[in-house]
């Protein structure tokens, strides 16, 4: 029996253990939940992650979107038109005459200061200086071509290239000058029909405190162009500063001693008005004097010559020089006289 005992527990000892069904089960399903937990966790968290990834690029997109793709505003303003080229109708009616043809001589209009103002702005006129080459060469208006009256017929030709296109305004001393007028007319032979003769002239242009163009003045000669602001500071010249100005034909010279002392010697080229008609002769050369500096003189020690310009400067004349030394300098000099 105990024999019995011992093989029975042996044979239970090497028995298979078999689960239980039930056990098995329960088993199985704890191991699926927990599998379907760990995938959905991960799951979900793949996706949050993703949807975040997917925030901050849209963000950072949007920040770093390119200008140019922007669209750039719409202007509502007008294009400013370009610049037309000025034609008849954009000048003045007033004006207008300056440009037209002349078909006469007669027709040739004489202006003023204003209209010749209008001309050189324009920028379509060409001035011609009618006067001497050396009033030229002392100042002349900005721009203006020398052609003086005794040249013009030959420098017409000359210059055909210059002329072509242009208002042509000749100029001289005034009214009371003729040689801006011959000129005109020697221009209106050669072809020229668009003349415009400036009547005022050099002293309108100067009186009107007008831009002038001057030569190259050496600077210790610079000076004597220069107007004093009353009597006491006119100007004592030399006989070298006079001859400079003489040989430059940049000052007009007039000799303020009796009329028998001019006869009898004087400077080449100066003009009598002695002391004790000078009031007269102010009026008789008025524009002469005022055409460029007006160097006085006289035979004496130079007491005339200084009452004189003193007397000439009052009187409305301020760019007058006193060359006191006169004809005995100039003289002494050894420079050229006149002689009776």
């Amino acid at each position: 029996m105990a024999k019995k005992r011992a093989v029975r527990k042996i044979k239970e000892s090497v028995r298979p253990q078999v689960v239980q069904p039930a056990k098995a089960d329960g088993m199985v399903k704890i191991v699926i939940i927990a599998a379907v937990m760990v995938v959905s966790a991960a799951a979900i968290g793949f996706a949050y992650a993703g949807a975040r990834d997917y925030a901050k690029k849209e963000a950072a997109g949007k920040e770093a979107a390119p200008a140019a793709l922007t669209p750039a505003p719409v202007s509502t303003a007008v294009p400013t038109p370009a610049p037309k080229p000025a034609h008849a109708n954009s000048i003045p009616a007033k004006y207008r005459y300056l440009f037209k043809q002349v078909k006469t001589k007669e027709e040739i209009p004489r202006i003023h200061l204003e209209d010749a103002k209008y001309l050189i702005d324009s920028g379509k006129a060409l001035f011609i200086d009618a006067r001497g080459k050396g009033e030229y060469n002392e100042s002349h208006i900005p721009g203006a071509i020398c052609m003086p009256v005794g040249e013009a017929a030959g420098l017409i030709p000359q210059m055909k290239e210059t002329l072509a296109g242009k208002i042509l305004v000749p100029y001289c001393h005034g009214v009371s000058c003729n040689l801006s007028v011959k000129v005109a007319d020697s221009l209106y032979d050669a072809g020229y029909r668009k003349i415009v003769i400036f009547f005022g002239g050099w002293p309108e242009w100067t009186a009107a405190n007008m831009p002038v163009e001057r030569p190259n003045v050496p600077d210790r000669y610079k000076k004597l162009l220069n107007r004093p602001d009353a009597a006491a500071g006119i100007q004592d010249i030399t006989a070298e500063e006079a001859k400079f100005l003489y040989d430059n034909m940049m000052a007009n010279f007039f000799d303020v001693d009796t009329a028998e002392a001019f006869e009898n010697i004087h400077l080449d080229r100066a003009i009598s008005i002695p002391l004790s008609t000078l009031d007269a002769g102010m009026v008789n050369y008025g524009g002469y004097i005022d055409q460029k500096p007006a160097v006085v003189y006289s035979h004496d020690d130079g007491q005339t010559a200084r009452i004189a310009v003193e007397k000439m400067f009052n009187a409305g004349h301020k760019k007058v020089l006193c060359f006191k030394g006169g004809v005995k300098q100039w003289e002494a000099a050894g420079y050229p006289l006149n002689r009776k």
